[in-house]
């Protein structure tokens, strides 16, 4: 989700899970300004992010809204009037925000700090989350990828690279050796994007089971066709497989049963 920038040039906004971004802390100076690089290789100008609402707390005319991506929880900061929605999480449901910020660097007397200046901050739907999930998982992976290959080359063979492709890998050199990568760690920080996909899709999982139990109890005594039901979630984009694989899933458990002309009751 690209932004401009005062200077009217276009600015790609980064997607780094938030436990990445808290363990950030390499600064790399460029045209006059300071960006963040993340363990993974990531050059953080902008973040996007998509995560639950945790709380809101408001200073004066800044709002303090912590949002988690169920990897860490993250402060982000904007001074935006929010929407209806926002002010506070509901008790009774979860509340999805997406966000569009500006990676700070504050210097203080010991430390540099980060602050997120969120610019764009909207509810959306579930669905934004889970793609927001799977893209950040996929570039985090590709990020991995690129700094094991360059664990393993020659020093001959990346001076052989192109003058534009050097400065990127003299850029990838300096997270190697800021963060002091070796494969445990970069293992460690590949587990973290597998694992946000696998809560995601346990989720998915269990509300999708939780649906085809409620949707044949529903149906009362005269019970509901198994072609009717997977045509009603393949509309859904569900799988036809997989929705049977769990309808059968729930038939061995005993949660349903299915008669000889294929009805489903439960």
């Amino acid at each position: 989700m690209p932004r401009r920038n005062h200077n009217h040039a276009l600015v790609p906004a980064c997607r780094v899970f938030f436990s990445e971004i808290l363990k950030s802390n390499l600064f790399v100076p460029e045209h006059g300004k300071t960006f963040l690089v993340t363990p993974t290789g990531a050059r953080c100008a902008r973040l996007y992010g998509v995560a639950e609402l945790k709380g809101v707390e408001h200073r004066g005319t800044i709002s303090r809204i912590t949002v988690n991506d169920s990897t860490a929880s993250l402060h982000i900061y904007t001074d935006k009037a929010l929407q209806s929605g926002l002010e506070q999480p509901a008790a009774e449901r979860r509340t999805i925000i997406a966000f569009n910020g500006t990676v700070h660097v504050r210097e203080g007397a010991e430390m540099r700090r980060l602050i997120i200046l969120a610019e764009d901050v909207g509810v959306v739907e579930e669905h934004v989350r889970k793609s927001w999930i799977l893209a950040t998982a996929w570039q985090t992976l590709e990020r991995i990828e690129k700094l094991r290959i360059l664990r393993s080359i020659t020093k001959k063979e990346v001076a052989s690279q192109e003058k534009r492709t050097l400065l990127d890998l003299a850029l990838l050199y300096a997270v190697l050796e800021h963060y002091a990568l070796d494969d445990e760690k970069l293992d460690a920080l590949a587990s973290t994007a597998i694992n946000a996909v696998k809560s995601m899709w346990q989720q998915y999982y269990r509300t999708t089971r939780e649906l085809i139990e409620g949707l044949v109890k529903n149906a009362g005594k005269r019970g509901l066709e198994r072609e009717k039901l997977l045509g009603s979630l393949k509309t859904r984009g569900l799988p036809e497989e997989w929705i049977n694989d769990l309808i059968d899933e729930l038939i061995s458990e005993g949660r349903c049963s299915e008669s000889g002309s294929s009805v489903l009751s439960g």
